[in-house]
């Protein structure tokens, strides 16, 4: 699995806290902005670097004389940073212009249990020095150092804690303005999807969340880098049941822009159903042969449920397959799949068998695309 780094910090060129690194040559492009610098050399050494431009906190970011009304509004920026951060292994934060923004995202990372590198110019605050673990003057060092200590979770630990943190939104509708759902962008054809990792209502019956699932579908993002939506807020509408939401919106979207050349839903099932794995495929029979390879994938778990009708799933799944001519997948996992704490070597493999299918599905749509 990946590990993956956050960038935070105001734009800076490289040569303005850069000392002289042997073998490093920075003075070819001082202009160069540290970010670009980062996300080379860290992605290069096999590490992800989440969203490293998008978000560039400075003081004129914020209007203070709309203090009163900020404090009684919540901004997507910040929440979509605090998702990313949520996401992330570790955090790199260039304070040599400090703002308000980093610092608060340093603090917020060190108190999720983020490995956070600082650089800057010396003398340090004890702020910084309390919520942080390593700290340098040179951009180089900085990310040497990250490069020789990679933040990997192990698989179960990051999603006990991602869990941990949707938990929080289980039954929590989401805040006016934000989608009910959370996309995470990937770089080959296949888009696995979790509709319901959190509470929903279908024929005015709440309904709870099938844990799990989309921590797994987050899992399979970061070690296959598919493409992954999956529910975040509390659903007024089951995407899988009903005909407009905008979670079906979003897989409409991204299956129109080109992107998606399989589905892959991830669903839960209940104790009592047997056998605990089930696969059910939708759409029209490809030289792919999707059901047969996943079946024969997750085969050395357990014997492999035939494909049975189910009227909640199949609306998105037959929607996607016909509507959108995108084949898809439905694996029903029971609730032994997908207890991380106490099933601990069944959740990992689990995970791990989807990742391998994942891939070799994603490379073959991707080889194809170019022919």
């Amino acid at each position: 699995m990946l590990s993956s780094i956050y960038l935070t910090g105001a734009a800076v060129d490289v040569g303005e806290f850069t000392q002289s690194t042997p073998g490093v040559n920075w003075s070819a492009n001082p202009q160069t902005d540290w970010r670009t610098i980062a996300m080379m050399r860290l992605t290069n050494h096999g590490l992800r670097v989440i969203n490293p431009l998008e978000f560039a906190w400075t003081e004129t970011d914020f209007n203070f004389d709309d203090a009163i009304e900020l404090a009684d509004s919540s901004d997507q920026r910040v929440r979509r940073a605090l998702d990313l951060i949520d996401q992330s292994d570790g955090l790199l934060a260039n304070i040599e212009r400090a703002n308000y923004g980093t610092a608060m995202e340093i603090f917020y990372a060190h108190r999720r249990g983020k490995l956070v590198t600082v650089v800057g110019a010396a003398p340090f605050s004890p702020w910084v020095l309390s919520h942080s673990q390593a700290r340098f003057a040179d951009i180089d060092m900085a990310l040497r150092y990250i490069i020789g200590n990679q933040p990997v979770s192990a698989p179960t630990d990051w999603a006990i804690q991602h869990e941990s943190q949707l938990a929080e939104r289980y039954e929590q509708m989401p805040p006016y303005g934000e989608p009910d759902y959370k996309f995470a962008g990937g770089d080959i054809p296949v888009l696995v999807i979790a509709p319901h990792a959190t509470a929903f209502w279908r024929e005015g019956e709440f309904q709870e969340q099938e844990s799990f699932t989309g921590s797994m579908a987050y899992l399979l993002n970061r070690m296959s880098n598919c493409h992954t939506l999956s529910a975040n807020y509390c659903m007024v509408a089951d995407p899988c049941f009903y005909h407009e939401t905008p979670f079906k919106a979003a897989i409409t979207d991204l299956v129109k822009s080109g992107q998606i050349g399989m589905v892959l839903m991830l669903m839960g099932a209940t104790w009592q159903e047997a056998p605990g794995l089930q696969v059910s495929y939708y759409g029209k029979q490809t030289d792919y042969d999707f059901e047969s390879r996943l079946r024969l994938k997750l085969s050395p778990l357990e014997q492999i449920g035939g494909e049975r009708e189910d009227k909640y799933i199949k609306p998105l799944a037959t929607f996607i397959a016909d509507d959108l001519g995108v084949p898809t997948l439905a694996v029903r996992m029971s609730r032994r799949y997908r207890m991380p704490r106490l099933q601990g070597m069944l959740f990992n493999r689990a995970t791990e068998l989807l990742a391998e299918f994942v891939n070799e599905c994603g490379a073959e749509l991707t080889t194809r695309q170019r022919f």
